[in-house]
Order: C-alpha cells, then sequence, then structure tokens
C-alpha cells in the first residue's frame, strides 16, 4: 500500500472533555491499543479488484452466497428506489446484471461496514447519525466525481469512510468511562477521528487515496498525495453537514478552497445543492 502522511495526535486544548479521560484516550491511540472490527471476506475480496476482474458473474454470486446476511441486504438495497428499476431483483446475478460490479462493491462494502463499525450498543441514535451523515457524504463525493468526469467509485468510496474512526473513537471512550453523557460522547469524536480512522483503514488495507482521505478531509491542503480525492472527500462532507444539520453553512461551502482546488464554479455547486433529495435517497437506501 502507499505511504500516507501520518496525522500528528495534536494535544487536545482544555475543554468539555474531562483531562483524565483525554489522557487516557491519547495514551491507549498512541499505543496503538485499539480493538479494531475487521472487514468480512467477501468484502474484502470485492474491494480487491484483481480478484474482481478475474472473475465471473457466477462466480461473484457464489462469493456472496457464503455470507447470507451481506447477499440479503444488497438485493434490499439493489431493489430500492436509490439503484431499483422495472421488476423486482431476487438473485445476486440480476443484482450484477442491472447495476453492475462496481456499484455492488459499493454496496457491498457499505453494508459491512455498517454492520461491523457503525454499531455502538446503547448509543444507537447518535450512531446512526454518523452513519446517515458518512451516507450522504459517499453519495454526494461520488457525484462531486462524476461532475469532475473522474472516479466514482473510489471518491465513493473516500467520502463513505472519511469519518470511519468516529465509531470506533466512540467505542474506545465508553471502555474507559461506559457513564458517558451524550454531550461527552459527541465531544470526543473530533480530535481523535481521523488518526484512529486513518489505523483502521490501514489494517484493512485500503488504497491511499481512501486512507489520504480518512486522514486530511479536514485540512486537505495537507495531503502528501491524492489531493483531488482528498478535497472530493472534504467538500462532500461539508454538503453532507449542508443537506443533514447546517443549512445556513452555504455560503462557507461555496467559499471553501477545496472548491477552487477541483476547479469547481457556481453553477456546478448550483448543481450539486439541487441533488439534495436524490442524495438522501441514496443514503437511505444504503441504511440497513
Amino acid at each position: 500500500m502507499e505511504s500516507v502522511a501520518e496525522p500528528s495526535l495534536a494535544p487536545v486544548p482544555a475543554g468539555p472533555i474531562p483531562a483524565g479521560l483525554r489522557d487516557a484516550l491519547e495514551r491507549r491511540i498512541g499505543a496503538g491499543n485499539l480493538e479494531l472490527p475487521m472487514l468480512p471476506n467477501v468484502a474484502t475480496q470485492l474491494l480487491d479488484g484483481k480478484v474482481a476482474e478475474r472473475a465471473d458473474l457466477a462466480e461473484i454470486s457464489e462469493l456472496l452466497h457464503t455470507d447470507q446476511a451481506i447477499t440479503g441486504h444488497v438485493l434490499r438495497i439493489a431493489n430500492s428506489a436509490a439503484y431499483g428499476g422495472s421488476g423486482r431483483i431476487q438473485s445476486i446475478q440480476q443484482a450484477l446484471l442491472r447495476i453492475g460490479l462496481t456499484q455492488l462493491r459499493e454496496i457491498v462494502l457499505a453494508v459491512a461496514v455498517q454492520n461491523g463499525v457503525f454499531r455502538v450498543q446503547g448509543h444507537e441514535t447518535l450512531v446512526s447519525q454518523l452513519w446517515k451523515h458518512s451516507a450522504v457524504a459517499g453519495a454526494y463525493a461520488r457525484e462531486i466525481a462524476r461532475s469532475l468526469r473522474t472516479n466514482a467509485e473510489s471518491s465513493f468510496l473516500c467520502g463513505l469512510l472519511h469519518d470511519v474512526g468516529k465509531p470506533v473513537v466512540l467505542g474506545l471512550a465508553l471502555g474507559i468511562d461506559a457513564d458517558l453523557s451524550d454531550e461527552m460522547c459527541t465531544a470526543v469524536l473530533d480530535p481523535y477521528h481521523a488518526p484512529v480512522g486513518r489505523v483502521l483503514a490501514e489494517t484493512w488495507s485500503l488504497p491511499g487515496a481512501i486512507v489520504e482521505s480518512i486522514t486530511h478531509h479536514h485540512e486537505p491542503t495537507a495531503a502528501a498525495t491524492h489531493g483531488p480525492s482528498v478535497n472530493i472527500a472534504c467538500l462532500a462532507n461539508l454538503f453532507a453537514h449542508l443537506v443533514l444539520d447546517r443549512p445556513d453553512d452555504e455560503d462557507a461551502l461555496r467559499a471553501h478552497p477545496a472548491c477552487v482546488a477541483l476547479n469547481l464554479y457556481p453553477e456546478d455547486l448550483d448543481a450539486l445543492i439541487a441533488k439534495r433529495d436524490d442524495m438522501l435517497a441514496v443514503a437511505d437506501g444504503l441504511t440497513v
């Protein structure tokens, strides 16, 4: 895997996070003492482009049927309004013929990540909000890439996974103090999710563009390589906030340096904002 600039674990200033919790989190993260979820074998093999290119429809169908939970979710999503066409899909081979291998891989990874990472017992509402944001960002990242005529699948994954470290940090914090308030659970996410997400992405051997997008989506200029991918993830994150929880941030989004870096004009941004309902529909379709 390509070398990726590692984010420094900058000291978190005094604020809502108690010093004891902050110090414990930083010790465990700095020491790499993390309990990281693993991707199912199905997702790992489908993400391996060389494996997918060699396989035919029957082989891919057989691979997916080794994980009935993922297969069921894939068929449901493929039949959703965001992906469906005329007639109901009843098999993986039909799904492949309708939506193609690229979108099938997207759906499989979305299902695997949601089931394996975005699950924190007792904090379902917060984690559901984190997933919705990630799914909308993935949809927007793919749409931005299409408008730029660049790799839409890679961009989708960069957007979908940009905050993958957040539920891991949440679980880590709750392991230190199981009685954290909802406010404290939210407070611990921002300072630590990028470095933890990078470790998770490297553990999964994800491509460098995805690792850098997870690492630097808040500071795309810090990316050593894969600048366009990181800027797309950065902008997709802003679009997700705009349509979900920060409706007053449109001016800030339009003025963001990522728009200039990607050579997006006001009319391009108008078109992307107008796709709000479509992006929400894709995110809803990806929710299991």
